[in-house]
C-alpha cells in the first residue's frame, strides 16, 4: 500500500474541510491544481456564459456552514457544518454517480447557465473572508473563474445541486449483486484506521462495502486538530471490474467457526444473500488485497485498515 499516494490524495480534501471561515471552502475548485485568473477586476463588467469560451467543468455553490462542487464527468463534492446531540461536526461527502447520470445533469446545467449573468473574479485580489454568501461560482477548462453575478440565478443553481445530491444521496445504500465466478456477491469491511490529512495523522473508524454490481460505498468517522468529522465517498465501477475484485480480495477468506465472538474489526463476503464474516488470520489477508483496491478508489475510500490481533500459538 502507498502511504504516499494516499497522504498527496487527501491533501486536497484536508484543505476544504479545516473547521474554519467556511468562506475558505470557496476555495474547492483548486481540489484540481487549476490556477485561476482573470484579466478584469470583480465587479467592473458582466457577461454571460453562452459567451464563455472553453467550456463551464465545475461549478461551485455555497452558503454558511455548507460548500459544494459539481465537476463534469466527475463527482459531487460537498462539505457542511452539522449540529447534533455531541456538538457541531464537519461532513465531508464526495458522490460519484454513473456518467451518464452525470452528462444528463450538465446538458441541463448549460442550458441554465448560459442565460446567467457572470463577473470575472480575480482571487489575487479577492479575500475569502469578504466572499458574500449566498455565491456561486463557475471554473472553465482554461482556469478562468466567474461569479454568477445576480442573487435570484444564486439560488436557482444552488436549488440544482441540491436536488443532485439529495437524489445521490438516497441511493446510496449498497446491496449484494448477482453472484461473482466465485459466488460472492458483497464484500464488507470494517475497522480502526488512519490516514494522512496533510501530513496530519487522523485515526479513526472505517467501514466499506463494495457490490458485484459495481456500487461502492465508504465511511470514515475521525478526528482532525481535535474536531470531529465525518467523510464518505460512494460510486461506481464496472460491474465486471467490481466483480473480478471482489473474488481477488476474498481469496484468502476464511469464515470464523461458529464457537467465535463477533469482532468489531471485520472482512465479510455475501453469498447467496447471506453475510459470512472472516477470521482473524484471513480477515488480515483480505485486508493487505483490499489496500489496492482502496488505491483506486480514493478520497475517503483510503484510510488504512489495522488488521485485528490474532491469538498466540500455543508454542
Amino acid at each position: 500500500m502507498s502511504r504516499s499516494h494516499r497522504e498527496g490524495s487527501w491533501n486536497a480534501v484536508r484543505s476544504v474541510a479545516t473547521p474554519c471561515c467556511i468562506a475558505v471552502a470557496l476555495l474547492l475548485t483548486a481540489c484540481g491544481g487549476t490556477t485561476r485568473r482573470a484579466s478584469t477586476p470583480h465587479g467592473q463588467t458582466t457577461t454571460t456564459a453562452a459567451a464563455v469560451t472553453p467550456r463551464v467543468e465545475r461549478l461551485v455553490v455555497a452558503d454558511r456552514g455548507t460548500v459544494s462542487m459539481v465537476a463534469r464527468g466527475g463527482c459531487v463534492a460537498s462539505v457542511r457544518t452539522a449540529e447534533s446531540e455531541a456538538g457541531t461536526h464537519d461532513e465531508l461527502r464526495v458522490r460519484c454517480p454513473k456518467p451518464e447520470r452525470m452528462k444528463r445533469w450538465f446538458d441541463g446545467a448549460d442550458r441554465v447557465i448560459a442565460t446567467l449573468a457572470l463577473e470575472p473574479v480575480d482571487e489575487d485580489l479577492e479575500d475569502a473572508d469578504d466572499v458574500k454568501l449566498p455565491t456561486a461560482k463557475l471554473l472553465t477548462a482554461s482556469g478562468k473563474a466567474l461569479r454568477v453575478a445576480k442573487p435570484e440565478d444564486v439560488a436557482k443553481l444552488t436549488s440544482e445541486v441540491t436536488a443532485l445530491s439529495a437524489e445521490l444521496a438516497a441511493a446510496e445504500a449498497v446491496a449484494p449483486g448477482p453472484a461473482s465466478a466465485d459466488g460472492w456477491q458483497m464484500l464488507h469491511v470494517m475497522g480502526p484506521a488512519q490516514v494522512l490529512f496533510a501530513g496530519t495523522p487522523a485515526r479513526g473508524v472505517f467501514e466499506a462495502r463494495v457490490s458485484t454490481n459495481g456500487q461502492y460505498m465508504c465511511d470514515f468517522i475521525t478526528s482532525v486538530d481535535d474536531e470531529p468529522m465525518r467523510a464518505t465517498k460512494s460510486g461506481w465501477l464496472a460491474p465486471q471490474t467490481a466483480s473480478k475484485a471482489i473474488d481477488e480480495v476474498l481469496g484468502p477468506f476464511n469464515a470464523t467457526e461458529g464457537g467465535e465472538a463477533p469482532k468489531t474489526t471485520f472482512a465479510a463476503g455475501t453469498k447467496a444473500g447471506a453475510e459470512q464474516r472472516s477470521n482473524a488470520v484471513s480477515t488480515a489477508a483480505v485486508f493487505e488485497r483490499f489496500s489496492l483496491m482502496q488505491d483506486a478508489l480514493g478520497d475517503a475510500c483510503l484510510p488504512e485498515l489495522e488488521p485485528p490481533s490474532t491469538p498466540p500459538l500455543g508454542l
